[in-house]
């Protein structure tokens, strides 16, 4: 059993046990996180987009717009109609920031038909030049053959800055509670509350292996960063190995993209899956895991459970 494995599916709010102790997943009991395909489908449209824009090319990126789409600033009025006034201002951009580079995430998405998308999501352009610029975007999109959704209609304003930190944190409140992952051989547990001030969500958790006389522990502290206007987290375990990572929401769906140094030296890089099934149960697994560069398999996801709040003592 390779316990540098285990960490890593401590770093989060609800993860536990992904690998059985035996040595193999089929013990672990799992619930199937295969992405639907409508969301990969969401995911490859704006990646064929970002991908194009970030080869500067204006006449091919318009070709991704509907004739006569249209694009507006809400906050600076801006309203720009038809592919050529669109190009135009694609030019202009390429030529005044000429390393300039777009990220793009997706936050809500919806199909109004099969053939009309809106997508909602934050997109961030930096260069070497100035401070990365982000905003927040809504796109409806045709489709306009197996292949290709058009732009009928965008509209992008600056990303708000939360009132307060516990505004900024408030959309992972649901994960406030102990959750318990029981997987045979081993049990977790993972406790998560709130700071005295609401301002950051404190989650311990312990980890104990059949056989095993000491439980594995940890902590990890979550918080909103006001200049990055992400959410952040940084964690602790009992063996000396600690890691940071940055949170981003798709739905019910957390993206945690994480980075951890194990007590040996390793350096070990994933993304993980925190699903949101229903107020009591998620879903949590780990891809893209890479240890010192070296990939490493992706293993089942597993089902973690609230535990009911304990009575207060009479």
């Amino acid at each position: 059993m390779l316990k540098w494995l285990i960490p890593a599916f401590c770093l989060c709010c609800c993860s536990g046990l992904a690998m059985s102790p035996q040595d193999g997943p089929a013990a672990v009991p799992v619930v199937k996180a295969d992405p639907l395909p409508e969301a990969k489908l969401v995911s490859e449209v704006l990646k064929t987009y970002t991908d194009v824009f970030n080869k500067h090319d204006a006449t091919a990126l318009v070709e991704y717009w509907a004739p006569k789409g249209v694009s507006v600033n809400t906050e600076t009025g801006t309203r720009l109609e038809g592919r050529e006034n669109i190009k135009t201002a694609f030019e202009q951009l390429f030529k005044s920031l000429p390393d300039c580079k777009l990220d793009a995430s997706v936050k809500h998405y919806r199909f109004l038909r099969p053939d009309l998308l809106t997508i909602e999501g934050s997109a961030t352009l930096s260069s070497s030049t100035q401070e990365p610029v982000e905003n927040t975007f809504t796109v409806l999109l045709v489709k306009v053959s197996d292949t290709r959704w058009n732009i009928e209609h965008a509209a992008e304003a600056p990303v708000p800055v939360p009132a307060s930190p516990y505004d900024g944190l408030k959309d992972l409140e649901w994960m406030v509670g102990t959750w318990s992952d029981e997987t045979p051989g081993v049990t977790v547990e993972s406790q998560i509350a709130w700071n005295e001030k609401k301002t950051f969500l404190i989650r311990k958790y312990t980890m104990q292996y059949e056989g095993d006389t000491e439980a594995d522990t940890g902590s990890q502290v979550i918080g909103f960063d006001p200049r990055s206007k992400t959410i952040r987290s940084w964690t602790f375990t009992s063996d000396g190995s600690f890691g940071d990572a940055t949170w981003s929401q798709v739905d019910n769906e957390w993206r945690v993209k994480l980075n951890h140094i194990n007590s040996d030296g390793t350096v070990l890089s994933a993304t993980q899956i925190i699903t949101k099934v229903d107020d009591n149960t998620a879903t949590v697994q780990m891809i893209g895991q890479e240890v010192d560069g070296a990939l490493a398999p992706t293993l089942p996801a597993v089902k973690m459970v609230r535990k009911p709040a304990a009575e207060p003592q009479k």
